[in-house]
């Protein structure tokens, strides 16, 4: 049972529950309970941003971002969770961190030297396409790392394509255009 779904009344014994004066009583205390509950609940959600509705004005001010006039929610939560991801040193395991906190995929970095660059790819407990901003995430890791260093999301592959295992008519349901088959990216199962 969820904390949503818990009800004080379903602790009393039924001759309890069968008795009008009980019933009167603990009807309108539960009523008040779970409105209190949810309060609570609510309370709670405000201190993380990815969470927050009516605080999210508040996170905005104190990373100093002004949200576009009729921005979703959604984007507004992930606009404050890139800001907060970046700040400090910038590290292989902070752009993991940075990528997993805004699409929700686990992630994987893998840095190039020689070639002056980084990627990035994803990793889930299945392997599938999966749809991320990859805007977003271009936009947030080119504020914060070194300028003489390329970034690069793995795009799709051939190999990406073979593991998905789907036929042709398959891609084609869950794909309009080629385009969009590239515009897609690849989560690949975990080790």
């Amino acid at each position: 049972m969820s904390l949503d779904e818990f009800d004080i009344r379903e602790q009393l014994p039924d001759h309890l529950m069968r008795d009008p004066y009980t019933v009167a009583v603990a009807t309108p205390m539960a009523e008040e309970a779970a409105e209190l509950r949810a309060a609570a609940v609510d309370m709670a959600n405000q201190f993380s941003p990815v969470t927050a509705t009516w605080a999210l004005p508040e996170w905005e001010r104190l990373v100093g971002i002004t949200p576009d006039v009729g921005a979703e929610l959604s984007a507004r939560r992930t606009a404050v969770v890139a800001k907060l991801c970046s700040s400090g040193t910038t590290t292989k395991e902070m752009i993991r961190a940075l990528a997993e906190s805004l699409t929700g995929y686990g992630a994987v970095v893998t840095e190039d030297a020689s070639a002056y660059e980084f990627s990035l790819s994803f990793v889930g407990p299945t392997a599938g396409f999966i749809s991320v901003d990859a805007d977003l995430i271009r936009e947030t890791v080119e504020l914060i790392k070194p300028a003489h260093l390329r970034f690069v999301i793995q795009p799709i592959s051939w190999s990406d394509l073979e593991d998905a295992g789907m036929t042709w008519g398959e891609m084609e349901a869950q794909f309009d255009t080629w385009g969009e088959i590239e515009e897609a990216f690849y989560c690949r199962e975990e080790e």
